[in-house]
């Protein structure tokens, strides 16, 4: 095996089987630039990434050697990089059968001869196989909310981790998360918290959710509430009334308690993440004064040496389409991040972390079905690889009332049946075969339940699975 290439595929093979992980674009490079004996300093593969040195020299760089070592069983660094990868080669009695039982762990040992399957070639047998008897999956986590930390299953997509990661370690961070619902923004949100709390950095998360439509409602009141969950989130004790001042007016009563009773009182950083910020969108007013708080707070950490230690990260799924003046809206500073739905790569990659092995015919059929859509696809591998139906009959049932997405696309009814006006737009996207024009701020709710995708100014539905549901309830 001497192709660079080869040798690093088959280093990542081992570390997921070790590990569950798999390595980031910024790891593949340094440790290609390591096999390779380039002798190129981690400054110097910084420049080349657009990334600072001690980004690559205090974070990645160690974290790499940490994770070959785990999976290796022995330290490993640049000097002996050859030396543990060809001994851990050779230690292997056959390293063919060895790749391919880690390709095809599906399938029973009594059942498959693992030596004379070729899976890329013989598809309609996988097919066979696996409708007959997948491996049970009782202790796979089931799909809700956000992905665990330490779950194998988070699929890293493109460079978003990474770009956080480094930004948030910046003075006045501002990372905005946008997507639709079940897209990952929580699950992102969360990395990012722990690699904050990793660097000792405070960290504390508000969601709005679950503040009370009255808190909502009331500028006053939610302003207090964010001060008073910050304290107690925080293990810190002042008593509110102290500083709240109507003549003042509740944003500088605000401003002021957090200064001098949160930012003076901690030695470190604070990261405060701001979640559902969508909910706050429902009210224009309360939105408007809220937003042009979070851009005072930015502007302050800019020559406050105690608003330095702030660094914001805002999550929500929907377009902010109230208007705000382009000096007071935090829309226009920071890292936004979108994410996006699964690529056919991607999708794959989580099948093999499901231990699954659908044919390429089957990927393609599920990929037409939600488009990507990291829940749905992942509800799909957990029945699956529970046994609890075939691919057969999960097509089947999809769109239906007793399929495996019964609740998603009884939820998204639920909401669209609230709103009327919502209800006509949709059906339009549902009887157009292309792209249309949409009343804009339609669109951006429809964008924010995930039932639509844009192209320029103009929609499209954003899956088969709520075209095929959708035009039965709704027409």
């Amino acid at each position: 095996m001497d192709n660079t290439d080869e040798i690093l595929e088959y280093i990542e093979n081992v570390i997921y089987i070790k590990t569950g992980e798999h390595f980031n674009d910024t790891q593949k490079i340094i440790l290609q630039e390591s096999w390779n004996k380039t002798k190129k300093t981690y400054e110097q593969i910084a420049v080349e990434l657009g990334y600072s040195g001690n980004y690559i020299k205090q974070g990645v760089g160690p974290k790499l050697w940490r994770l070959l070592s785990k999976a290796f069983g022995e330290k490993v660094t640049k000097t002996n990089l050859h030396s543990v990868v060809h001994r851990w080669i050779r230690s292997q009695t056959s390293q063919e059968a060895s790749n391919r039982q880690k390709s095809i762990q599906f399938f029973s040992e009594k059942e498959v001869d693992f030596q004379s399957l070729d899976v890329e070639t013989d598809e309609s047998l996988c097919k066979c196989v696996y409708e007959k008897k997948p491996l049970a999956g009782a202790d796979l986590e089931f799909p809700q909310d956000s992905v665990p930390l330490d779950s194998a299953l988070y699929i890293v997509r493109g460079n978003h981790e990474e770009r956080c990661y480094q930004t948030i370690l910046n003075k006045g961070a501002f990372i905005r998360i946008k997507a639709p619902r079940q897209m990952g923004k929580t699950s992102l949100m969360n990395r990012v918290l722990a690699h904050a709390a990793r660097e000792n950095y405070k960290t504390a998360l508000l969601h709005f959710q679950q503040a009370d439509n009255s808190i909502l409602t009331d500028f006053n009141r939610l302003l207090r509430w964010i001060c008073v969950n910050l304290t107690r989130q925080l293990k810190l004790e002042s008593d509110i009334n102290d500083y709240w001042d109507e003549e003042l007016g509740s944003k500088m009563s605000c401003n002021l308690y957090i200064q001098a009773c949160i930012l003076q009182q901690i030695d470190s950083p604070l990261v405060l993440a701001l979640e559902e910020v969508n909910e706050i969108i429902e009210h224009p007013q309360i939105a408007k004064e809220f937003f042009s708080l979070l851009r005072f707070w930015h502007e302050r950490t800019k020559t406050d040496a105690n608003w330095q230690k702030l660094r914001l990260i805002m999550v929500h799924s929907t377009e902010i389409y109230i208007p705000l003046d382009i000096n007071q809206s935090p829309l226009n500073v920071g890292l936004r991040i979108e994410l996006e739905p699964f690529n056919q790569q991607q999708v794959q990659e989580l099948m093999l972390r499901h231990q699954l092995n659908l044919s390429s015919d089957y990927l393609n059929q599920l990929m037409d079905l939600v488009a990507g859509h990291p829940y749905l696809i992942r509800l799909a591998f957990y029945y699956l690889k529970c046994q609890e139906l075939t691919f057969t009959e999960l097509l089947e049932t999809a769109a239906t009332d007793t399929g495996i997405y019964r609740d998603v696309l009884q939820r998204n009814l639920h909401l669209l049946q609230k709103d009327n006006e919502l209800v006509e737009g949709f059906k339009e996207v549902l009887d157009s075969d292309k792209p249309i024009a949409l009343e804009q701020i339609q669109g951006f709710k429809l964008h924010s339940m995930g039932l639509i995708n844009y192209h320029g100014n103009q929609v499209s539905v954003s899956c088969d699975l709520y075209r095929q549901y959708f035009s039965n309830y709704l027409n």
